[in-house]
């Protein structure tokens, strides 16, 4: 790591995203940046794209959101010279961005914008950079090239955040120019006030009253295991006929086989897709529990969130889940991909709505206890003042 002057604050901080949809590491940059402390550091965003779905939560808390769209590159001599323009174009705003601001910390988020960012930050004299890691690293295989991009990304960072342990272990044996880097903060959020409950399910989603709610909020992505709870989804209904599964998050392409699915198993009366909402928190309060059969996940926020909400949890027994859910007091863990065991633990906290309102409670002490947004927000400035200065990482892993 190069020898830093002394730091003066308030430091610049430029969170790099590769958009601004309402996913679980755009809420988290949303709480961090939000109640970071302003006396040292004055937080902007920078989207590499125009999705902007969070930006008027982003500007209610003061801060400033830059989108800088990038499309790209190609090497075909019709496009090589509107995109070469484009990204041109993309690296003098960010670099009049890191200016204006008076960037201090470059904070890159997902895999395409730490690669930009990383970039975009070169002979720019930025004084820290940071790239994030927060999901298990299977979407490389098979693509050697986001691995050298990513392993250049890494070399070019002075430090490397990871949100859990799993995801520092995972790095450590698919990446490069990472060891030694790496510092581990967890996700953390707030408790709702008052002892949780339930509530009705929102009228326009057109459940009927009193029937049993499973609820999974993600993006419909391969990788978040969305058949698999279909699969399971079958096997409780001829239990519980009235339950029903509710699939909260942003559909693309990858949502048309978790619908033809659903179709062949005629469950389109069982398994409700609602796409994204705004209010997730009042579905978590109709839930009895929550699913999430996702396979890559580092941390999730959406674990913490129904947690935090007093629902127990059924999670795969995959990346950082371990980390958040106790298996057997706060929620269960399942095999990965095993819709079976999935299907047996729903039908487990089904059957027993006393074990499963006890693991809620348990659920909700361990967000307040380990997981909450003061935790995490110290730690990240406390990593931030240790670059600056140029003292060793405190959190290492």
């Amino acid at each position: 790591m190069m020898e830093k002057r002394p730091a003066s604050f308030p430091a610049g901080v430029a969170y790099v995203l590769p958009g601004l949809g309402r996913g679980g590491t755009e809420k988290h940059v949303l709480d961090l940046a939000s109640r970071i402390d302003r006396e040292r550091f004055a937080p902007c965003v920078i989207s590499t794209s125009e999705d902007a779905a969070l930006s008027e939560e982003f500007a209610a808390s003061g801060i400033p959101v830059y989108r800088l769209p990038y499309r790209g590159i190609s090497l075909r001599p019709a496009k090589f010279l509107p995109l070469a323009r484009d990204a041109f174009r993309f690296f003098r705003g960010f670099a009049r961005v890191l200016e204006e601001r008076r960037v201090g910390v470059v904070h890159a988020y997902l895999p395409a914008a730490c690669v930009l960012a990383m970039a975009a930050t070169l002979g720019r004299g930025t004084r820290v950079r940071i790239v994030s890691k927060r999901a298990l690293c299977r979407y490389k295989e098979g693509h050697p090239v986001y691995s050298f991009f990513e392993n250049l990304a890494n070399l070019a960072a002075d430090a490397v955040m990871v949100n859990s342990r799993a995801v520092a272990g995972d790095v450590r044996r698919t990446e490069r120019f990472a060891e030694g880097k790496m510092f581990l903060v967890y996700n953390g959020l707030d408790v709702p006030p008052g002892p949780g409950g339930k509530g009705p399910p929102p009228v326009d989603l057109g459940l009927p009253p009193g029937v049993p709610v499973v609820s999974y909020v993600a993006n419909i992505r391969e990788d978040k295991g969305h058949l698999c709870l279909v699969e399971a989804a079958r096997i409780v209904a001829e239990e519980f006929p009235a339950v029903r599964f509710l699939f909260v998050g942003r559909e693309d392409a990858e949502a048309a086989p978790v619908r033809r699915r659903i179709r062949e198993l005629g469950l389109e009366r069982v398994v409700v897709l609602a796409g994204s909402r705004r209010d997730v928190a009042a579905i978590l309060g109709a839930s009895l529990l929550v699913a999430h059969p996702g396979e890559q996940e580092g941390f999730s926020n959406a674990i913490l969130e129904a947690m935090a909400a007093g629902i127990p949890v059924v999670a795969s027994d995959a990346g950082g889940n371990p980390e958040a859910v106790e298996d057997g007091a706060t929620g269960i863990l399942f095999p990965p991909g095993d819709s079976r065991a999935l299907a047996a633990a729903i039908l487990g906290l089904l059957r027993e709505p006393v074990r499963a309102a006890e693991m809620g409670r348990a659920a909700r002490e361990r967000v307040r206890d380990r997981f909450g947004p003061e935790g995490m927000v110290s730690a990240v400035e406390e990593t931030y003042v240790e670059l600056l200065e140029g003292r060793p990482l405190s959190r290492r892993v």
